[in-house]
């Protein structure tokens, strides 16, 4: 069975999408069962189980996947969206034939790549706006490049160095038909992380100079006054700074990891979701801040230098080493008041977030894509007002959610589609007033939820976290 990411707990109750029963009834919990979040986690029993192999709205020819949300043609990858044709591959958002991808957007045709707004690439990564590009890392709106680091608005380059058409299809043509062969013969081929690990062990060349960090002003009060504005809305009452709750926020949510720059020791950010390609892959000696890597991109290295280029690590790695470097992280488009994220694309006030993308006033959170007042969080998209969900889409107002769909003022539940005023719900549609996945009269469900949400305050507040998240209530099977 496949599952989204490993926050669950091991051995926990767990069942395909295609077993569940949606249209099962279950009798209200009773009143006793109802009083406190110990005894609501003790009743649940079936009721709480996990749900794998999750694919939602219009999703067909799937295999091996979870979290598939109107895609057709997946095959082994997981958080695919509006995209067709894609293998072993996750977090993908409307592109098609994609193949080994982590983190991609819009999108078509591409290889072992990580960035947006690509066509036709092989092994590019942490780029925007490629194509017909191999081997490129942290190159934005080129066309036509191979080998590239850093490269801006430029066309028929290999290793940084301009070449005339005819000149560059020649040696793309030799480079293409070694690296294919070998590809052919052995099921696989070097990879542009292999490159940069393996130019590792040489000096820094003399064209590139250290560039000193920038200062930059921040200013947390707007975010600071939205999760006010959110903690009112799911607690009813204002629960103080949001740095009293930083540790509670960041559980269950991929973290950035600092590391110094290779040219001038600056800090530079993993982006969270990437930071186990560093177990993979020695690239650490090799990172460089985004002002070092535009000016890596104007060093060419002169036709004679690429002239020795072979399609085989160890050319790649002799004739590239002086320009290898790259970052896990991007930054795209209209950016304000930004502190401590990584792979920002047109975001205002956050903090401490990844991949924060067309959002706004968001902290401590994965991929809050096209939201707004986002708390503690993983993959919450086209949402609002949220503390600690994930893999949900158009949820308001709600806490402690995960694999949710258009639902709204919602606690503690779990791979729900069309709920309202509903909490502790597993694998159920189309509910309103509900607790435990039995629907009550309004008033009485009211009564009941004013006063679990003020225990839920008073222990958030006493203790600056809860003893129960949603991953925890589903316990063992």
């Amino acid at each position: 069975m496949s599952f989204p990411h490993g926050e669950y707990q091991q051995g926990c109750r767990a069942v395909a999408l295609g077993e569940v029963d949606f249209a099962k009834k279950f009798e209200p919990l009773s009143i006793n069962e109802m009083k406190d979040i110990d005894s609501i986690a003790a009743a649940l029993g079936e009721r709480a189980c996990f749900a794998g192999n999750v694919l939602l709205g219009n999703s067909r020819f799937v295999e091996k996947s979870t979290n598939v949300l109107d895609s057709h043609f997946v095959l082994s990858s997981s958080s695919i969206t509006s995209s067709k044709y894609v293998a072993h591959s996750q977090y993908v958002k409307g592109s098609e034939y994609i193949f080994g991808i982590l983190g991609m957007e819009r999108s078509t045709h591409a290889v072992k790549c990580m960035g947006s707004d690509y066509r036709r690439c092989f092994e590019c990564h942490m780029g925007e706006v490629l194509s017909d590009c191999y081997y490129c890392a942290k190159s934005q709106n080129c066309q036509d490049c191979m080998f590239c680091f850093g490269a801006e608005n430029s066309s028929y380059m290999v290793g940084n160095t301009k070449l005339a058409p005819d000149k560059y299809a020649s040696l793309k043509k030799k480079l293409l038909s070694e690296i294919s062969e070998t590809l052919s013969k052995d099921g696989r081929v070097f990879s542009l992380f292999e490159v940069i690990s393996g130019s590792s062990s040489h000096a820094i060349d003399s064209r590139i100079t250290p560039i000193k960090e920038k200062a930059t002003h921040f200013d947390i009060s707007p975010i600071e006054k939205v999760f006010s504005n959110t903690c009112s809305l799911l607690f009813k009452r204002d629960m103080g700074k949001m740095s009293d709750y930083a540790s509670y926020l960041k559980r269950h949510v991929p973290q950035n990891l600092p590391l110094k720059s290779a040219i001038s020791k600056s800090r530079v950010l993993v982006s969270s979701y990437r930071v186990h390609l560093l177990r993979k892959n020695d690239i650490s000696k090799r990172m460089a801040t985004d002002d070092e890597l535009r000016l890596i991109g104007k060093v060419g290295l002169g036709e004679k230098e690429i002239a020795k280029l072979e399609g085989d690590l160890e050319s790649a790695v002799s004739v590239l080493h002086p320009i290898a470097y790259m970052n896990l992280d991007k930054v795209v488009g209209k950016i304000r008041n930004m502190k401590d994220c990584t792979v920002v694309i047109d975001a205002t006030d956050c903090i401490d977030c990844s991949a924060p993308i067309r959002c706004k006033r968001c902290a401590h959170s994965f991929w809050p894509s096209s939201s707004e007042a986002i708390f503690g969080s993983s993959i919450s998209w086209d949402s609002s007002f949220c503390i600690k969900c994930f893999h949900s889409k158009k949820i308001t107002r709600a806490l402690e959610c995960d694999s949710c769909e258009n639902c709204s003022d919602l606690y503690f539940s779990h791979n729900c589609e069309n709920a309202r005023d509903s909490m502790f719900c597993f694998n159920k549609k189309n509910l309103s007033f509900a607790i435990g996945n039995a629907e009550l009269p309004q008033a009485e469900y009211s009564r009941i939820k004013a006063s679990l949400v003020s225990q839920l305050a008073d222990e958030l507040e006493r203790k600056k976290t809860l003893k129960w998240d949603i991953f925890s209530l589903a316990g063992k099977s």
